[in-house]
C-alpha cells in the first residue's frame, strides 16, 4: 500500500472538507522528503511550505503536515479587500476565485479563507514582451538608484526597487531557476535568491518562505509572502536582479508597469495602477 493510500485511510478522519478542495493531514513516514511527499501527492512543495510551518531540511517522523488536495493557495481576507484587490494579486479573475470557492456574490468579509487553485493562478500574468514576469501585484515606492534612505535619512543606492503590498500577498518567481538562498539574509529580512543562467534574483524583506535551498522553481511559481521583515518601514517586495554578481536595474526585465496585469487568454489590458 503505497503513502497516499496509507495517507487516506489512516489520516483522512482528520481532513476537513471545504468549497471545492479539502485538506489532508498527513504524517511524516521514514525515508520522506518534501520532495518525495510533493510527488506523491501531486501538490508543489511551495504549497505545501505555504501551508505548514516545517523546516524542509528536518522533517520528523509522525510530524502531522497540512496538505491541499487540489494543488492551491489560502488567501485571508482582510481590512478592505474585495475580490478584484485579491484576483489581481494571485494575477487571476474575480471569477475564478468565485468558482474555485462557491461564491454566488462578490460578498467577502474580513477572516474568510480563499483558496486559490494553482491551475488559476498566472492567468493574468505578463508574459508577451519580456523574459521575466512581474513578481508581485502593487506599486513601486522606491526605485533602483541613488536615494535618501528611508529609515538612515542618507543618501544611499538602492539596489533594487521596491514594490508595495498589503502583507501576506503572494510572491511568484519571475523566472525559472534554482534557490540557492532561503531565510535570513541581513537587512533583506527573510529573503530568496533565485539563480538563473548569470542571474541571481533576490527577493527580500518577506514574511514567509515557501521554497527550500537546491529547489528547482518555474516562472510563476510561489516563492513566498509579502512581508517587512529586516531593515523595512512596512509591506513590501525588495526585487533585486544582479548580472554575475553586480546589481542592475530591474526594471530593464520586467515588463512595461502598466502590463503588470494582462490576462493571458484575452490579451486584454486591465492595468497596473
Amino acid at each position: 500500500m503505497n503513502k497516499k493510500v496509507l495517507a487516506i485511510f489512516f489520516f483522512l478522519i482528520a481532513a476537513s472538507l471545504f468549497a471545492n478542495y479539502y485538506i489532508l493531514n498527513y504524517y511524516i513516514q521514514p525515508g520522506d522528503t518534501l520532495y518525495l511527499i510533493s510527488k506523491e501527492f501531486n501538490v508543489s512543495p511551495s504549497v505545501i511550505l505555504d501551508w505548514n510551518d516545517i523546516d524542509p531540511y528536518h522533517l520528523k517522523v509522525g510530524q502531522s503536515i497540512k496538505i491541499p488536495q487540489p494543488n492551491g493557495i489560502i488567501y485571508e481576507v482582510k481590512q478592505g479587500d474585495t475580490l478584484y484587490d485579491i484576483s489581481l494579486r494571485f494575477f487571476t479573475t474575480v471569477d475564478a476565485i468565485k468558482k474555485a470557492n462557491n461564491l454566488l456574490s462578490n460578498f467577502i468579509y474580513v477572516g474568510q479563507k480563499l483558496f486559490i487553485p494553482i491551475d488559476y493562478v498566472g492567468v493574468a500574468f505578463n508574459v508577451y514582451d519580456k523574459s521575466f514576469i512581474w513578481p508581485v501585484y502593487g506599486k513601486i515606492s522606491s526605485t533602483y538608484g541613488w536615494r535618501v534612505h528611508p529609515i538612515y535619512h542618507r543618501k544611499s543606492f538602492h539596489t533594487g526597487i521596491d514594490i508595495a503590498a498589503p502583507e501576506g500577498s503572494p510572491i511568484f518567481s519571475a523566472t525559472n531557476g534554482v534557490v540557492t538562498h532561503a531565510g535570513e539574509y541581513g537587512g533583506y529580512g527573510l529573503a530568496v535568491i533565485v539563480k538563473y543562467g548569470n542571474y541571481e534574483i533576490v527577493y527580500g524583506h518577506m514574511s514567509k518562505v515557501s521554497v527550500y535551498k537546491g529547489q528547482t522553481v518555474k516562472k510563476g511559481e510561489l516563492l513566498g509572502r509579502v512581508g517587512s521583515t529586516g531593515i523595512s518601514t512596512g509591506p513590501h517586495l525588495h526585487f533585486e536582479v544582479r548580472i554575475n554578481g553586480k546589481h542592475t536595474n530591474p526594471v530593464a526585465f520586467l515588463p512595461s508597469y502598466g502590463r503588470m496585469y494582462v490576462l493571458k487568454d484575452q490579451g486584454l489590458y486591465l492595468g497596473g495602477e
